[in-house]
């Protein structure tokens, strides 16, 4: 039976740049190695505690997780 072993889990954050010469300008933050066990309250605290520390406004926030599929 196949199974899939959890290798990584990043958070990635988008930030509002602003408009520059009509087009809207995002620009995207990553934070990697987190705990492949990691929480939907942790990966909010983390990205609040963050977004403060941050000139521009985090608009989105992302969870990626990868796993290997074995046999």
């Amino acid at each position: 039976m196949a199974a899939i072993n959890p290798i990584s889990t990043t958070m990635r954050m988008t930030l509002d740049l602003g408009v520059v010469e009509g087009k809207q300008v995002e620009k995207t933050v990553s934070v990697a190695k987190l705990s492949n066990t990691v929480t939907p309250a942790a990966i909010q605290a983390v990205s609040a505690a963050l977004a403060e520390l941050l000139e521009y406004p985090v608009t989105d926030v992302k969870q990626y997780a990868t796993g290997l599929l074995v046999e």
